[in-house]
């Protein structure tokens, strides 16, 4: 009798460490799920064709207290708004936009560093024709703001407009590929995979767990199997979704990473001009890179198909 009282307190004190640890995970992904993010962004097709102005003037004012803050996002708000109203790729549209990119830059100098101001900054600078600075902005947001569809649908956009892209080697299994396969899902779906993954592997786990013992070793074999293939595929889910995220995190290409703002760059085998080119072709406008060293002028960088290279640091912005 003692015997099976023990027992029974001991699952009854499982059960309810295992009910505890699953609501707390429950509440904690559910809290990150519909948590806004920090700064908002307004919503944008991922063809830019809408404004990007945001509520960030209000929201920098607040939290910063910086009137010259809200000035500039102010003026930049209004030049792009001038820039839509011209004639599209006409020069005074595209000074209208690059005003609005130089105001948004100075936001962010002034303190102004949030994910809005870089994702309206991206979309100043890509209507200015500016595809490499574009590039470099919505990834810093896309950093501060990792599951916000705007940026990663208006990062989309700029990347398709890269006129050579370099597709990654699937046969390179270094890092700093290993990190694209994985890429081809957004960072959004990755998010929200992992939280789904990780509250079914809970609840499935308490369920589990709260059925009597004598109940369960009366099953059918086929059945146990099942239950832990289920519970073990939800937690393998989660553990690599949630991974990939840290590692994108921690590790972002394995290093510091780049772009090139200039078009037609030269890879050269060495840090100086009169070194030979590393490949055939020049490279384009907004190729995102790794970077492995850097010498005064010169950075040693890695392309996405792994080549190794010296460009000059006027070439690129660093991530």
């Amino acid at each position: 009798m003692r015997s099976h009282r023990r027992s029974w307190m001991r699952r009854s004190l499982r059960s309810r460490r295992t009910a505890s640890i699953a609501v707390w995970s429950v509440v904690f992904f559910g809290c990150l799920t519909v948590m806004p993010p920090p700064m908002t962004t307004t919503a944008q097709s991922s063809a830019l064709s809408s404004s990007s102005t945001s509520s960030v003037s209000s929201e920098s004012s607040e939290s910063s207290g910086s009137s010259d803050q809200v000035a500039l996002a102010a003026s930049a708000e209004d030049a792009y708004r001038r820039g839509l109203e011209l004639i599209g790729g006409s020069t005074d549209a595209l000074a209208a936009f690059r005003r609005s990119a130089d105001d948004w830059r100075r936001v962010i100098d002034a303190g102004g560093n949030g994910p809005a101001a870089w994702f309206n900054l991206g979309n100043a600078e890509l209507r200015a024709g500016e595809l490499g600075e574009a590039i470099a902005a919505y990834r810093r947001a896309e950093r501060l703001d990792p599951i916000n569809d705007d940026i990663a649908a208006n990062l989309a956009e700029a990347r398709r407009r890269v006129a050579q892209p370099i597709e990654a080697d699937a046969t390179d299994l270094t890092f700093a590929n290993l990190n694209r396969w994985w890429n081809v899902i957004s960072e959004p779906t990755r998010f929200r995979t992992a939280a789904i993954a990780w509250t079914c592997f809970w609840l499935l786990l308490l369920w589990r767990r709260s059925r009597p013992l004598e109940r369960r070793r009366l099953e059918r074999e086929s059945t146990t199997v099942i239950w832990r293939s289920v519970i073990m595929l939800a937690l393998a889910t989660g553990i690599l979704s949630a991974g990939t995220l840290a590692v994108d995190r921690l590790l972002p290409e394995g290093g510091t990473a780049g772009v090139l703002t200039r078009s037609d760059v030269t890879l050269r085998t060495g840090n100086g001009l009169s070194f030979e080119s590393a490949i055939d072709e020049p490279l384009s406008e907004g190729v995102e890179f790794g970077i492995l060293d850097q010498r005064p002028g010169w950075w040693r960088i890695r392309l996405p198909d792994g080549t190794n290279g010296w460009i000059e640091s006027t070439d690129g912005e660093s991530i």
